[in-house]
């Protein structure tokens, strides 16, 4: 089946691709001289182990894969702008590694493009916009059919402007439009509109702070439930509507190593039953360099959420997907065997369920 089941409207990824032409196009002063572009190519080959590889109503079960992922880079930059262009093309292929239970998990090929542009304007000012398409397929898919072995297309488009404001820091304003269009389960399918806000400043000891609000009205294409009189949940003919609000803390140390905490509260207002929720997410970021060209990434988020609406059992909200993970911790750690070619060992402990 296509992934494309109903293409959601893309004008805005439309937009946000000619903006980023334009914002990297040559000034009228500019020279070939003042014109670079570099690439960039390098294949990571990887071992993972995760202990919640499949989670379903009997619990979790662990799994290994072996992974091999190219990523491509292009960078043009001219005196007032940069452009940057990614490609990634990734497979996972999944084994039971002498676990008791005879299931694995299906094997996921990855297809991502995206982009980044800015450039500086007069006033102080700068402006850009960015944009990212990405294809999930999975293959060997076993007999559980489970929500979280769910292909998807997910695209975004984004527009953002930046001013300084003196002592007390840098400002971004953004909007961005974004959708996920599942392969199976369409009724989860939704497209989300999100204007944010942004105040980043640098702080002593070479930490750096950031405050950032965000609005996102979230469209689904499933029908909502709502208790009747006697307190039965009955199907409305009305489509699902999500209205979530975020504020960002952000705390980042960078110096031999990169520290960065962020902590997000969450209000999402839905009219859908059981789909409403006040949550506290943290995360923390540890990254450093090790002897011997050795690289280190850790990598901790939990979340404590309350839904609104009192159920006798839980109500799946979303499918999972690297968007709305929301309890784990990831270690990897990676070596360069030549400029082209790196190989790395990642361990994941994940639990979906939240409080």
């Amino acid at each position: 089946m296509s992934l494309i089941h109903h293409f959601p409207p893309i004008g805005m990824l439309s937009a946000a691709l000619a903006l980023s032409f334009t914002l990297a196009g040559r000034p009228a002063a500019a020279t070939a001289q003042e014109r670079t572009a570099t690439a960039d190519n390098r294949l990571t080959l990887a071992w993972e182990y995760d202990n919640n590889v499949i989670e379903e109503g009997s619990g979790k079960i662990a799994g290994a894969s072996g992974a091999a992922s190219l990523f491509s880079k292009i960078r043009i930059k001219t005196p007032d702008s940069q452009t940057l262009l990614n490609y990634q093309l990734g497979y996972k292929g999944h084994y039971n590694p002498g676990e008791t239970s005879d299931i694995t998990a299906g094997d996921i090929l990855v297809n991502r493009v995206s982009f980044d542009s800015e450039r500086r304007l007069s006033g102080g000012w700068s402006a850009g916009s960015g944009a990212e398409l990405k294809t999930r397929n999975i293959y060997r898919k076993n007999q559980l059919n489970l929500l979280s072995e769910e292909g998807y297309l997910r695209g975004m488009g984004k527009l953002f402007a930046r001013t300084g404001l003196g002592d007390l820091g840098r400002l971004t304003l953004g909007y961005r439009y974004s959708f996920y269009n599942f392969q199976t389960f369409h009724t989860f399918d939704y497209g989300a509109h999100t204007p944010n806000i942004q105040l980043t400043r640098a702080l002593a000891g070479g930490l750096i702070g950031s405050l950032g609000y965000s609005y996102t009205h979230r469209k689904y294409q499933r029908l909502i439930n709502r208790p009747d009189s006697r307190g039965v949940l009955v199907q409305l003919d009305q489509t699902q509507r999500d209205r979530l609000h975020q504020l960002d803390f952000t705390a980042a140390l960078s110096r031999t190593f990169l520290l960065d905490f962020t902590y997000s509260l969450q209000r999402n207002d839905s009219n859908n039953f059981g789909f409403s929720y006040w949550n506290n997410r943290f995360s923390i970021l540890f990254a450093d360099k090790l002897p011997r060209e050795f690289f280190l990434n850790a990598y901790l988020f939990f979340e404590l959420r309350r839904y609104s609406d009192k159920v006798s059992e839980p109500i799946l909200v979303d499918i999972i997907t690297e968007d709305n993970d929301n309890n784990g911790l990831v270690l990897k750690l990676s070596r360069p065997l030549n400029p082209k070619l790196e190989a790395a060992a990642t361990l994941r402990a994940f639990r979906h369920q939240s409080s």
